[in-house]
């Protein structure tokens, strides 16, 4: 019988030499495969591709909220511009109004080259401080009240509604201390004890500024909070000097003196802060 030119299937699989038999097919056959074993790759991500599920869980429209409004940038660039202007016009001026309320030479020798009250960067300045004080009180209701009223009110109506009440507040006090000016016939230190609430004021506007900047920004109450000790320690250190200028008044008592700069300043943001509290 002629055997065939073709090696069969069994020939080509690989046969060892064992001992009892002749020949005993190999387990390791590579005809089968089983040899070969391939390295299971762990599950990687792409850089390049999304890790996300991108099923939307919502398919309808949905509002796009900014993280601040427009109109905040358009009172921070305002407020700049004005110092900018006040810089480039008055960089004398503006020094000496910085160290006026220091210093009772420098605040004799403001008084004396002009009438800061009817001048440009006065305005300028409490343009500033007009704005950035409601702008500060308005990040705390922001951050740290209830919003109680958010559904009838926008944040630019609570900013212009704080604006409107700090022009009344100061439109009343300012009345009101030249009015008792002209009652006790005591017109310089009136003069002066203005001079120095407006001095305080010009510099709280200017200090605030850079950090409202962050606070708006980052939403950060820590900034937020030192803005509030900045304030406070203005205000503190105004009041003690509206109490030295007080001194010069000897037809007054001191105790007279205390309590009238207690009623005139502490009790109206007393009465301010209560309000805040019980409507925001």
């Amino acid at each position: 019988m002629i055997s065939s030119q073709f090696p069969s299937a069994n020939d080509t699989i690989p046969k060892v030499i064992v001992k009892g038999s002749l020949w005993k097919i190999s387990a390791d056959s590579t005809a089968e495969m089983q040899s070969i074993t391939f390295v299971q790759r762990s599950a990687t991500y792409s850089f390049f591709t999304s890790r996300q599920n991108t099923t939307a869980k919502n398919p309808g429209p949905m509002l796009f909220h900014k993280f601040q409004p427009d109109w905040i940038l358009g009172i921070l660039i305002s407020c700049f511009i004005l110092l900018a202007w006040v810089q480039v016009f008055y960089p004398k001026r503006l020094r000496q109004i910085l160290v006026a309320p220091y210093s009772k030479r420098f605040l004799n020798q403001l008084v004396r080259e002009g009438n800061l009250f009817s001048e440009r960067i006065s305005v300028a300045m409490g343009l500033v401080y007009l704005l950035i004080f409601p702008l500060l009180v308005y990040q705390v209701y922001d951050l740290m009240a209830d919003h109680k009223y958010s559904n009838l009110f926008s944040g630019f109506t609570v900013y212009l509604l704080l604006v409107a009440i700090f022009l009344l507040f100061w439109a009343i006090k300012i009345s009101l201390i030249k009015f008792l000016g002209t009652v006790f016939r005591t017109h310089q230190s009136t003069s002066e004890y203005l001079m120095n609430i407006f001095l305080f004021n010009f510099l709280t506007g200017l200090v605030l500024l850079p950090f409202l900047v962050l606070v708006v920004y980052l939403k950060s109450v820590f900034f937020l909070q030192i803005c509030l000790i900045i304030t406070a320690l203005f205000f503190l250190l105004a009041f003690i000097r509206g109490f030295l200028i007080g001194f010069s008044l000897t037809k007054f008592s001191y105790l007279f003196l205390f309590m009238y700069l207690c009623s005139l300043e502490i009790l109206p943001f007393i009465v301010l802060m209560k309000i805040f509290n019980l409507y925001f």
